[in-house]
């Protein structure tokens, strides 16, 4: 295929919603795979499921609606011809006496015009600002589900396996620094997709509230995405000071290496 065909094929500009909705499907089976049962596992199926609520709802909003505007059309014709066949029906005197009497009357229409300007406006926008409350309501939702992921993260510390396993039945979703890396990875890719989801509000919707809340749907989940990021390479870093950790498998039972037995903790 040559590029000037290539070129009218344009699939990589735009996100698509049948992958976003495969990308969230996939990426909640694979944490469910690797912790089941777990706060994440159930947050990560949440989020899928408004991938798909997100794709049905922006659809809706962009739908037009046609009852709403044949009736500001009505108000707007009856706005417009109502003052003219009032004025029609009144009896104008020819001349005018003083400047006094042409500054009222000009006043008065420079009044009538803009009152009559702003109802108008008021009425021809009115769809598009039902449009955005609709879509901010929607855009808060994606902020919560970013404050969720870092909540699930918040109690998760690199060093699992310098500490003592705790006594009794170990409920804990990670029990090893390998476990914690996946872990936060998998949670970074929920802040990831979250970013998404936001972004295919403002890659339909040009309303400037819209793109400034999108922006900063953006800016939270890479922020929250560092500090996970920070705790990975905290991970790596005492994984190279402590070559044991660095031996404990995903599913948190010691592996061999070259001449050594992965331990929970160090020599």
């Amino acid at each position: 295929m040559s590029v000037g065909n290539d070129c009218h094929n344009k699939p990589y500009r735009a996100l698509d919603p049948e992958k976003l909705v495969g990308a969230a499907s996939r990426l909640a089976l694979k944490i469910e795979a690797i912790f089941p049962d777990s706060g994440l596992a159930r947050l990560s199926r949440e989020v899928a499921c408004l991938t798909r609520e997100t794709v049905v709802r922006l659809t809706f909003i962009q739908r037009p609606n046609w009852p709403l505007r044949i009736g500001v059309a009505v108000l707007v014709v009856i706005a417009v011809l109502g003052p003219l066949l009032f004025s029609a029906m009144l009896q104008f005197r020819e001349t005018i006496g003083s400047l006094g009497d042409f500054l009222e009357a000009t006043d008065a229409g420079m009044q009538m015009l803009l009152l009559l300007g702003g109802s108008i406006l008021f009425l021809v926008s009115l769809e598009s600002r039902m449009r955005r409350n609709r879509a901010l309501e929607a855009i808060a939702e994606f902020r919560s589900m970013a404050h969720l992921v870092d909540m699930h993260q918040i109690n998760k510390d690199p060093g699992i396996d310098l500490r003592p396993p705790p006594e009794g039945i170990d409920r804990r979703t990670v029990r090893s620094d390998a476990q914690l890396e996946v872990y936060l990875d998998h949670a970074s890719d929920l802040l990831s997709l979250i970013g998404k989801l936001a972004a295919y509000y403002g890659q339909h919707l040009r309303d400037r509230v819209v793109l400034d809340a999108v922006n900063e749907i953006e800016t939270l989940t890479t922020g929250l995405s560092a500090k996970l990021w920070q705790k990975i390479l905290l991970v790596h870093e005492l994984c190279r000071n402590h070559r044991p950790a660095a031996l404990v498998s995903v599913d948190g039972r010691p592996r061999k290496g070259k001449g050594e037995v992965g331990a929970l903790s160090p020599p």
